[in-house]
C-alpha cells in the first residue's frame, strides 16, 4: 500500500528571492537571477555568468541571526536560512516541538564555496586542511539541524541533480 507524502514547509533562498513568495513572484513574472559574479571570490569571475544570491556571507549570517559566520560554509548558511524559513511556515516552534523531526538535506555542493580557496592554500602549503572539515556536505546538514534543534533524524543526500527528488524519497521512507 502506497503511503502519502505530505510538504509541510517550503522554505527557499536563491537568485530569484529571498524567500519562498519572492522566487515564486521571480518565477511567475520570468526575472531571471543570473548575471555577472559580483560575490563569490574565484578565479572564473570575469568569464562565467552565474545565478548568485547577492550576499557576502557575513551578510547571510547576519539574515539568519549567526554571529561567527567564519565557522559556516555559504552551503551552511543558504540551508539554515531556507529551513528555518519551512521550519516556520510548517509552524513548528524549536522551543515546543514534541514531534519527532529530521532533517534531510540535498545538496549538490557541499562545501563548494571553499574549494577554490581549499586547494590555492593546499598547493602553497600542502598538509593545512584548515578547509577540508566543513567541505563535506554533510557537515551543512549537522549546521542545519543544530540551528533548528533537529535531533530525531539528520541525514545528507548528495546525488547532483537528483539530490531534492532523492531527499524527498529518503525523508518519505
Amino acid at each position: 500500500m502506497a503511503r502519502r507524502v505530505f510538504v509541510t514547509g517550503i522554505g527557499i533562498i536563491s537568485a530569484i528571492g529571498h524567500n519562498a513568495a519572492e522566487a515564486l513572484d521571480s518565477l511567475r513574472n520570468c526575472r531571471s537571477g543570473i548575471g555577472p559574479i559580483t560575490i563569490l571570490p574565484t578565479v572564473h569571475r570575469e568569464d562565467l555568468p552565474a545565478a548568485e544570491i547577492p550576499h557576502t556571507n557575513r551578510e547571510l549570517a547576519e539574515m539568519a541571526g549567526i554571529g561567527n559566520p567564519e565557522s559556516l560554509t555559504r552551503t551552511s548558511l543558504l540551508g539554515i536560512l531556507a529551513a528555518s524559513e519551512a521550519y516556520r511556515h510548517a509552524g513548528l516552534d524549536r522551543q515546543r516541538n514534541l514531534l519527532r523531526t529530521g532533517v534531510v538535506s540535498a545538496s549538490t555542493v557541499g562545501g563548494m564555496d571553499r574549494t577554490e580557496n581549499f586547494f590555492r592554500i593546499f598547493d602553497q602549503a600542502p598538509g593545512n586542511n584548515h578547509f577540508i572539515f566543513t567541505h563535506d556536505c554533510g557537515d551543512s546538514t549537522e549546521r542545519i539541524a543544530d540551528t533548528l534543534g533537529v535531533r530525531d533524524f539528520v541525514g545528507t543526500v548528495s546525488t547532483a541533480c537528483s539530490s531534492s527528488a532523492n531527499a524527498i524519497m529518503y525523508g518519505a521512507r
